[in-house]
């Protein structure tokens, strides 16, 4: 005969849904004698044209006295007119998995004392290109944008530039799952993402009752794909109520958080094997039990005479509560007897199988 079964966590939650999405790249501003800024841009699907503090984004003070070295985006409120600036500037996007469009970015910068020459660099996704223009439209300045590059330019007479991006089928980390579960002593989370871009990877953050956000491991992503990819991590808290998120982490630092999951571990009081569910059934049940301390345990089937006809455990488990299915098949109808020993316990029960 042949045994189908499995391991059931319980206390299972679980979500579908998305990471906000989001497309990253970076340009680097520098005036040749130490300064730097680096600046992030994209596009996301909750972000508006004014000052999006969940994405990062903050409200910039007036430019310094001339001789401080700044380097920010003009937000794009009122056609560019308006005094918003940021270090960061994400764009709204309804991303149709590739994402296809054009966006405009516009830099501001002052070079430091003693600098003779502003430096743009980029470094773009591919899929994406653009052109960094003069504000007037690519009058004085119009260079093609790609993978990685850079231009230099007097910051005499010219401190503003635009860049004009194209996204010619660039696709979001989509997160379609996102499951927590307890099994034995340990909690178990897997996830699936659709679609990734940039992904460096998972951190993976766990909450309890009485402590805020930590995090207890990372999981490496899949960098830029379009295949799903499915992910796991074993969590082995003592017993009580937790919560998990994941923080997904582009390449370039920017990163975004998941729902949260929520699972309850108990530690068991007593060994108790419990009754199996559905009974009768057919041609699946489930058994399910609790330990309060790691133990030998064995939980076989027999039929009517005594035989054995199935074998559901034969090993060492951790304190905590299991559930396993056995599938009967290729059992006849009739009654069933499955026994739970664990250490010096032992428990018996029936059941039922109608075909």
């Amino acid at each position: 005969m042949k045994n189908f079964f499995q391991v059931l966590g319980v206390f299972v939650v679980l979500t579908s849904f998305l990471f906000p999405q989001r497309v990253t790249d970076q340009v680097t501003i520098s005036d040749g004698v130490g300064n730097s800024q680096i600046l992030i841009f994209g596009l996301d699907s909750t972000a508006t044209d004014g000052i999006d503090i969940s994405l990062g984004e903050g409200l910039l003070p007036p430019f310094p006295p001339t001789g401080a070295f700044e380097a920010r985006f003009f937000l794009p409120e009122n056609s560019f007119s308006g005094t918003a600036a940021s270090k960061k500037d994400f764009r709204f996007a309804t991303f149709t998995i590739p994402y296809i469009g054009q966006k405009e970015f516009r830099l501001a910068y002052q070079p430091g004392a003693g600098s003779t020459q502003i430096t743009v660099s980029w470094i773009l996704q591919q899929n994406v290109t653009g052109l960094l223009q003069d504000i007037f439209g690519g009058v004085l300045i119009n260079v093609p944008m790609a993978l990685t590059g850079s231009y230099g330019v007097t910051p005499f007479g010219i401190d503003r530039l635009k860049m004009v991006i194209n996204y010619n089928g660039v696709i979001p980390v989509e997160l379609v799952s996102f499951t927590a579960f307890a099994t034995g002593s340990s909690i178990k989370l897997d996830w699936a993402t659709a679609t990734e871009t940039n992904n460096k990877g998972f951190e993976i953050q766990r909450k309890s009752e009485n402590s805020d956000w930590d995090e207890i491991g990372f999981v490496e992503g899949s960098g830029t794909s379009t295949n799903r990819n499915e992910y796991t991590y074993t969590d082995k808290p003592s017993a009580g109520k937790y919560s998990y998120r994941l923080r997904q982490i582009d390449f370039d630092g920017s990163s975004n958080y998941s729902n949260v999951v929520n699972v309850d571990l108990n530690a068991p009081t007593e060994f108790k094997l419990n009754q199996n569910y559905p009974n009768p059934f057919n041609p699946s049940t489930t058994v399910s039990f609790t330990i309060p301390k790691a133990s030998n345990v064995k939980l076989n089937i027999y039929n009517q005479i005594g035989q054995q006809v199935g074998e559901l455990v034969n090993r060492n488990l951790e304190a905590g509560s299991y559930n396993y299915t056995w599938n009967a098949g290729n059992q006849s109808s009739g009654i069933y007897f499955y026994e739970l020993q664990a250490n010096e316990f032992k428990s018996v029960r029936k059941m039922t199988l109608i075909k």
